[in-house]
């Protein structure tokens, strides 16, 4: 979101997004949660009678599904939209054009380096080329 004309955009901090630390924190107290609730439910199978017994029944098949999407549903951010880089254009500069008596393949192209190799394989006696 550029303030001039020909400014560089400015982001803001708050579309960054949850912190995937903190969220992942969160979504595992939560599956906690359900499942101690369900352990519940099953050990509560035991002294609840008549038909009371629908109730932690019902807790014991439900909790698991509850804690499963309560697990993997993931926290998007806040109502903002990313803010995203556009893409940038490379422009090539225009080509020189080369005098009409040179061709294009006969150019030389002349590298000043020392001819010396070094190389962890070769002995120390050998002489470079």
């Amino acid at each position: 979101m550029p303030k001039k004309s020909g400014a560089q955009p400015s982001y803001r901090v708050t579309s960054a997004g949850v912190n995937p630390a903190e969220d992942r924190a969160h979504r595992m107290k939560m599956y906690f949660i359900a499942m101690t609730l369900r352990v519940l439910c099953v050990l509560s199978l035991f002294w609840v009678h008549g038909w009371w017994v629908i109730i932690p029944a019902i807790g014991t098949v439900v909790f698991p599904w509850f804690a499963v999407m309560v697990g993997n549903a993931v926290a998007h951010g806040g109502e903002e939209q990313v803010a995203a880089l556009d893409p940038r254009e490379l422009d090539a500069p225009e080509p020189e054009q080369a005098p009409a008596d040179h061709a294009a393949g006969d150019t030389l192209l002349v590298v000043d380096v020392e001819p010396v190799r070094r190389s962890p394989d070769r002995g120390a006696s050998e002489e470079p080329a």
